[in-house]
């Protein structure tokens, strides 16, 4: 792959967060990888259960990453542009987050992986407590 690198010219950037291996890239960049693994745990009582907080205790984890089947297609890309900026507007964002980019510049390769469990545990007990 050949791209053209270029300066790029934004108007405006606001970003409110930017979180869990998320990623504001501003420039050029070689490559970029990112990695989540998040365990979320809303409970009314606290019973909690051994091992309940392990990644290991939840096959998610540990199940092998997903690939494309060999042989991949080979594709060739050229990228060519009269202009010598990328001109963009403003851009407002509320967040960047769980392995995802937001990338103003030319870039190579990005790799993204995220894995989440979230567990919440309510029960009749704590509406009874409420009424």
């Amino acid at each position: 792959m050949s791209l053209q690198c270029r300066t790029t010219i934004v108007a405006a950037l606001y970003v409110n967060t930017v979180s869990s291996s998320g990623t504001l890239q501003l420039g050029d960049g070689d490559r970029t990888d990112m990695k989540t693994k998040a365990l979320a745990v809303q409970k009314a009582i606290p019973n909690f259960i051994k091992d309940e907080f392990r990644y290991a205790s939840y096959p998610l984890f540990f199940l092998p990453k997903l690939t494309l089947k060999q042989p991949c297609v080979s594709v060739n890309m050229t990228s060519v542009s009269p202009w010598p900026t990328i001109q963009v507007g403003p851009v407002y964002m509320l967040g960047i987050s769980s392995s995802s980019i937001m990338r103003v510049g030319c870039g190579g390769p990005l790799q993204g992986s995220s894995r989440i469990k979230h567990i919440r545990d309510f029960n009749n007990l704590t509406s009874a407590e409420n009424n």
